[in-house]
C-alpha cells in the first residue's frame, strides 16, 4: 500500500512538472509570435511609404466590438476610465467546452469567415506552421486587429468528444473565442436554432455541440436535453441519469420529458445545472435491463426565472401525516357510510381507499341525502362555459345531468340554473 502511494505521488509530481514545462514553452512561443508580428508591422510600414498597404487576403470580418470599460470597474482596477476593450457582440450563441482541464466559453459567429481567439488563449493551445489566411480582422465599426498567427486547440464537448479547432490569434482581444464558418464548412455542420445545437457526422458518428442563446424578448430559452453517456438501467429500479443542459452553472430549470424511451419512464423534474449537466430520475418499469444510449434525446429544459418560486414537497401528504390529520378533524370516522362498499373513490389499493373512505366518514354530509337535492357526490355536474352566440350545449347537459340525479326535483333544476347564471 505504501509503495503504491509513493508511486502515485511520484506520478502526480511528474505530471505537474510536465504541465509547468508545457506552460512555459507555450509562453515562450507566444512571446516570440508577438515579436514577429511587431517586426512584420514595421516592415510593412517601411515598404508602404507613400502608398496604401493592403492586408493579405483582405480584412476578414468578425463579430467583435469595442466596449468602453465600466467606470466602477476602471476605478477599482486603477485603469484609465476612457480605455476601451474588445469583446464579442452581445447575443452570440455560446457553447461550453473543456479546454486545458477547465470549462470555458466559446461563441459561434456565423458571420465570420475564420475562427478567431484572443491572446489569452495562446496558453491553452499550440502554434501551427500554417500561414494565417489574413493579416487583419475587421470588427463591427471598421476597426482592425492584427493577426498574430494560427493556434490549434483541443476542446472536449459535454459528451466527451474531442474536437480540434484552428484559430487565428488576434492582437487587441484577450479572452474571446469565436468559431467561424470555416469550422462549419470543413465538417459540413448544421446550426439548428430550434434545438440549440451544432451537429455534424464524423467517421460514422454524430457530433453534437449544444449552445445557448440569450433571449432579449423575455421568452423561455428552451433547449434539447440529451443523455451525456450511455447507461444500463436494471429492471424495476429508479436510477439517476446525467443529461446535458445548455445553461449557466447554478441555474435552475424544469426538465420536461418528450421523447419516447420504451420501458424507461421519465418525470418532469426541477433540477440545477452544474458544468453543463444535470441529474434526472429514470424509472425502468420492466423486469429486463433497459439501455439509454449516449446523446439520446430525452426532452427539453426550460429555465425558471428568478422571480418564480419553486414549491417543494413538505411531506404533509405522506400517508401517516394524512392519518393524523383525519384523526384531528374530530368527526365520526368509525361509523360506516350507508352502502359504503359501493362508494367509488377512484383508487384501487386498499390503503388509499381506506384513507379516503375514512375522510368521507368525517364529512359524511357529502354522501348523505339530506333533502330534496341529492348529495354532492351523486350529482353529475358539468361547468357551463359561456360560448357567446354559440349553442349552449354545456348548459343543456348540466340541466339534463341534474334531472337524472336521485331525488332530483325542481329544487335541483333551480340550483343548476343558478350556477349557469
Amino acid at each position: 500500500m505504501a509503495r503504491r502511494r509513493a508511486e502515485e505521488r511520484v506520478s502526480a509530481e511528474e505530471a505537474q512538472r510536465a504541465a509547468e514545462e508545457l506552460r512555459e514553452e507555450r509562453r515562450r512561443v507566444a512571446e516570440g509570435a508577438m515579436d514577429e508580428m511587431l517586426q512584420r508591422k514595421l516592415q510593412q510600414a517601411d515598404n508602404s511609404v507613400g502608398e496604401t498597404a493592403k492586408p493579405r487576403g483582405g480584412a476578414a470580418r468578425v463579430s467583435l466590438v469595442q466596449h468602453r470599460r465600466d467606470t466602477v470597474q476602471a476605478r477599482s482596477t486603477l485603469v484609465d476610465e476612457t480605455a476601451e476593450y474588445v469583446g464579442a457582440d452581445d447575443g452570440l450563441p455560446t457553447a461550453e467546452m473543456t479546454v486545458a482541464g477547465a470549462r470555458r466559453h466559446v461563441k459561434l459567429d456565423s458571420g465570420a469567415r475564420y475562427t478567431v481567439a484572443g491572446t489569452d488563449w495562446m496558453q491553452f493551445g499550440d502554434r501551427v506552421t500554417t500561414e494565417a489566411p489574413v493579416d487583419y480582422v475587421e470588427g463591427i465599426g471598421g476597426f482592425l486587429l492584427d493577426v498574430v498567427g494560427v493556434w490549434r486547440f483541443e476542446m472536449t464537448t459535454v459528451f466527451d468528444e474531442v474536437i480540434s479547432i484552428d484559430a487565428c490569434i488576434v492582437d487587441g482581444c484577450t479572452d474571446e473565442f469565436l468559431i467561424g464558418v470555416d469550422l462549419m464548412r470543413s465538417h459540413g455542420a448544421t446550426m439548428d436554432f430550434n434545438s440549440n445545437e451544432v451537429r455534424y457526422s464524423r467517421t460514422g458518428r454524430n457530433v453534437v455541440i449544444p449552445f445557448r442563446t440569450c433571449s432579449t424578448a423575455g421568452g423561455a430559452r428552451v433547449a434539447v436535453v440529451r443523455m451525456v453517456r450511455k447507461r444500463q438501467l436494471e429492471g424495476r429500479t429508479v436510477t439517476p441519469v446525467e443529461v446535458s443542459v445548455t445553461a449557466e452553472d447554478g441555474e435552475t430549470g424544469i426538465f420536461l420529458p418528450a421523447a419516447y424511451t420504451g420501458a424507461v419512464m421519465l418525470a418532469p423534474t426541477v433540477t440545477k445545472v452544474r458544468n453543463g449537466k444535470a441529474w434526472v430520475p429514470a424509472v425502468n418499469a420492466g423486469g429486463e435491463r433497459a439501455r439509454l444510449p449516449a446523446k439520446r434525446e430525452l426532452g427539453t429544459w426550460i429555465p425558471v426565472d428568478s422571480d418564480v418560486a419553486v414549491l417543494k414537497m413538505s411531506g404533509e401528504l405522506r400517508r401517516d401525516r394524512v392519518k393524523v390529520w383525519i384523526d384531528e378533524l374530530g368527526g365520526d370516522s368509525e361509523t360506516p357510510l350507508e352502502d359504503e362498499s359501493e362508494v367509488e373513490v377512484g383508487v384501487d389499493d386498499d390503503d388509499s381507499r381506506s384513507l379516503i373512505v375514512k375522510l368521507l366518514r368525517v364529512y359524511r354530509q357529502l354522501v348523505q341525502d339530506t333533502g330534496d337535492c341529492p348529495p354532492a357526490t351523486a350529482l353529475s355536474t358539468e361547468h357551463h362555459i359561456d360560448t357567446g352566440g354559440g349553442s349552449p350545449d354545456h348548459a343543456e347537459k348540466a340541466q339534463a345531468g341534474s334531472d337524472r340525479g336521485r331525488g332530483g326535483g325542481d329544487e335541483c333544476a333551480q340550483n343548476v340554473g343558478d350556477w349557469r347564471h
